[in-house]
């Protein structure tokens, strides 16, 4: 397992979670309903940015 600790920019929210695969930058991450898109990633630090929606394409 890895540990993780992520905040959110320009807030005091932080949340604190455990991966089985190790993230990167421009990965995203679902809790939940909620999904996140990493911008970075440094010692284990993310800095997240809540997403709307996804939506599927196909090239």
């Amino acid at each position: 397992m890895i540990y993780y600790k992520g905040a959110f920019r320009e807030t005091d929210n932080v949340i604190y979670f455990k991966s089985e695969v190790t993230l990167a930058a421009n990965d995203v991450i679902l809790f939940g309903e909620r999904k996140y898109f990493i911008e970075s990633v440094e010692n284990g630090f993310l800095l997240l940015q809540r997403v709307g929606s996804i939506h599927t394409v196909s090239v």
